[in-house]
């Protein structure tokens, strides 16, 4: 009878660590991520007709409804500097187990701003990959195909295909993806194939309404390929680093030629608002949504407007890391921040739970095995033999 019971204990004691072990795992993988966009602000475009399905479209009829776009009404999801893990900065035994989990979370996160956003547009701000810029051919491309499977995902787009433009992209090269960073060389072999990987399809005009302009500060250049009709749209600065806070001939040059209403940027890794001419800086870290009158903005207060969107990224060291939301109705802008889960408090909860297991099992045997324990057991099965039997 005691050792049936004993081994009865045991096998409750594991089932419970098994079951609890998988609790954590299901939380930290897949809920953590819906508790993370239930703190996002929506921003929703006044209602406008539904779209309607092709003939013979298998599609739900659900999804026909979905967010149509209204007249002049623009959703951007704005992403900086993912950098997809290479193979070179880390060679240690777990640095797959690392690319693997760095491209999951990407994945996770990026499927559920998706969701939430709905974009007609996706804004790639730079720093697309961690080694672009020192990566040999075929490294390179198995880098891009990493990129594509997270972000050029065709089951997300078969999934939205009714929404407006759904899955236009516009990307900027970074320092990461070309080089450029504290001087270094910029190759045009390094140009050539971000421009083939990333930017034949590119975005410049959007419903003729909404103009991007690329901008590298590295090469202290930027695309204007019509110029006559700038006048004519909403003109948007993309670009990987931010601009209004340098200064200098790029900056004039920008304003003068380009006149944007406004840039989004990224390479700081931060979440930040910048107005110009004004010193004014904004660090904008909380779960709200900013409005700004571009039109006013610039016509009235005379003034250039920039917003630097976080990294995306969990391994760039930041405690908040996220994406950015924009909605563009008329020369009207909402802005918000997609704040994602902190990962690696995620994963440090895998190591505390694994030292909590083994220390307990430690503590289970000892308590167990201990002489005084095993002699109070055989004291209490004597006393159980000798009681007479009828």
């Amino acid at each position: 009878v005691t050792l049936n019971t004993k081994a009865s204990a045991n096998r409750l004691v594991c089932r419970g660590f098994i079951a609890l072990t998988l609790l954590l795992v299901f939380f930290n993988e897949c809920i953590v991520y819906y508790l993370a966009q239930s703190s996002w602000q929506p921003i929703d475009c006044k209602l406008g007709k539904p779209l309607h399905a092709p003939p013979n479209d298998p599609l739900d009829l659900r999804l026909l409804t979905l967010r149509a776009r209204p007249d002049n009404c623009t959703r951007l999801l704005l992403i900086a500097d993912p950098q997809i893990l290479g193979n070179s900065y880390d060679r240690s035994s777990h640095s797959p187990l690392a690319r693997y989990d760095s491209d999951r979370y990407l994945q996770k996160s990026f499927e559920r701003a998706v969701a939430f956003t709905q974009p007609h547009i996706i804004v790639f701000l730079g720093d697309l990959l961690d080694e672009g810029n020192i990566a040999t051919a075929q490294e390179y491309k198995q880098y891009v195909r990493r990129f594509k499977r997270i972000y050029h995902n065709k089951n997300l787009r078969n999934k939205f295909r009714t929404i407006s433009a759904y899955f236009q992209r516009v990307h900027v090269p970074g320092d990461n993806d070309i080089g450029g960073e504290n001087g270094d060389y910029i190759s045009n072999s390094n140009q050539r194939r971000f421009e083939n990987e990333f930017m034949s399809e590119d975005l410049f005009d959007y419903d003729n309404h909404i103009r991007f302009f690329k901008i590298n500060r590295m090469l202290l250049d930027f695309s204007n390929p019509d110029r006559d009709h700038n006048g004519d749209r909403l003109r948007i600065g993309v670009s990987h680093a931010p601009l209004l806070i340098g200064g200098g001939p790029l900056l004039r040059a920008i304003i003068s030629d380009l006149d944007p209403h406004i840039i989004f940027s990224g390479h700081w890794h931060e979440s930040r608002i910048f107005i110009y001419p004004s010193t004014k800086v904004i660090n904008f870290y909380e779960n709200a949504v900013r409005h700004f009158d571009l039109k006013a903005l610039k016509e009235q207060e005379h003034s250039y407007l920039e917003i630097m969107v976080p990294t995306c990224s969990y391994r760039m060291g930041k405690s908040k890391i996220g994406m950015g939301y924009a909605v563009l109705e008329n020369y009207n802008l909402s802005y918000t921040v997609l704040w994602q889960p902190n990962r690696f408090i995620l994963l440090f909860s895998y190591v505390f739970w694994g030292l909590f297991v083994v220390c307990g099992a430690v503590v289970y045997k000892m308590m167990t095995r201990c002489p005084f324990r095993v002699a109070k057991r055989q004291m209490l099965y004597n006393r159980v033999s000798t009681i007479p039997q009828f």
